[in-house]
């Protein structure tokens, strides 16, 4: 077999600085809209020192500051080639997954080196908060000014599909080698996603296959390629990924951990936005073409063009959902007449 199909051609490279610190970290993302890459950010955490000395020694710092809980494990056929993804006929996936305990599953992976076709082996991201409570605290991003969700992810040479995240991602790259292949969010219907509700890692992923894609199926593949940029990090460097840029990962090494930091840009009590997706797929997307269109020029207003003023021609006190911004005494009573709505 010869190379990936994406180590074949040649893509943009993402924007790379040095000399961004913990405590400059906000600051130096501030207002980014493109993937940057930090290098040597994360290079003074006791988590790489360790990862540097050898993947023993990182199985060993994680087990320290483990906190006991059986971890998610995933295993797949060596037949798969590292790529998480669905079976054959997607009625599942090509992996299962079971609790275990950390220890066990390091092993598996530690014992793959060297392998020329090993089972695919994971932990998918666990927040460390509940399973390696003092981790975040020994190895302090700087971001907990915009409380994160922070999670540890680890495995041998997997590859992820391409998929987004809703929040904003500062993904420290601890141990392993690894590489990212980043899209724009516009570049969706060239990525040929799947199903919305069912995907391997909850969330909806490129049904295309990086490494051996089907042009004759996904013959757009080529034009999201002509926008792809890649990054490739050593331990100790940092990716920054605004929210809703599809990325597909490659863990190169026999164990690689990945810490994530996850913020949103808007108050938890307003919700995910998926849940608007997943409510105008119930309500709009059916309508004739005539009315969508309507719909379109509704949520433009209100929502996609919406201005700063869009509000200011009705009175303050009566602005209800339209008050900018929303405060949570209103989300919380525009919620409750949503789940209302919706048992009807």
């Amino acid at each position: 077999m010869g190379k990936p199909y994406i180590e074949t051609i040649e893509l943009a490279s993402v924007e790379e600085i040095r000399g961004v610190a913990p405590e400059t970290v906000l600051d130096a993302v501030a207002g980014v809209t493109q993937p940057l890459i930090l290098r040597d950010y994360c290079a003074h955490f006791p988590a790489v020192q360790a990862g540097k000395t050898s993947p023993r020694a990182m199985a060993d710092y994680l087990l320290d500051h483990y906190g006991g809980n059986p971890v998610i494990g995933c295993h797949g056929a060596p037949e798969a080639g590292g790529r998480i993804f669905y079976n054959e006929d997607m009625s599942g996936f090509n992996f299962d997954s079971r609790r275990v305990p950390l220890a066990a599953l390091l092993d598996e992976i530690l014992a793959t080196e060297g392998a020329a076709q090993a089972p695919m082996l994971y932990m998918p991201s666990s927040e460390v908060s509940y399973w390696f409570p003092e981790f975040a605290a020994a190895n302090d991003a700087g971001v907990s000014s915009v409380s994160p969700i922070g999670s540890l992810w680890l495995g041998n040479k997997v590859r992820v599909a391409a998929h987004y995240d809703f929040p904003n991602n500062l993904a420290c790259n601890i141990a392993g080698r690894r590489r990212f292949t980043l899209l724009p969010p516009e570049q969706i219907a060239n990525l040929y996603p799947g199903p919305l509700e069912f995907a391997p890692g909850g969330q909806e992923v490129s049904l295309v296959d990086f490494y051996q894609p089907d042009f004759a199926r996904f013959p757009r593949f080529r034009n999201a390629l002509e926008h792809a940029q890649v990054a490739e990090l050593q331990p100790g460097d940092a990716l920054y990924i605004p929210g809703m840029w599809w990325h597909h990962v490659e863990s190169l090494d026999t164990l690689n951990v990945l810490f994530t930091h996850w913020w949103r840009d808007s108050a938890a009590y307003m919700g995910r936005p998926t849940n608007a997706l997943l409510h105008a797929v119930l309500g709009l997307r059916n309508l004739p073409a005539h009315q969508r269109k309507a719909w379109k020029a509704l949520f433009d207003y209100y929502i996609f063009d919406a201005e700063e003023g869009v509000s200011e021609h009705i009175p303050a006190n009566v602005r209800g959902v339209l008050e900018q911004p929303l405060s949570l005494e209103t989300a919380m009573q525009l919620r409750a007449k949503l789940q209302n709505d919706l048992k009807r």
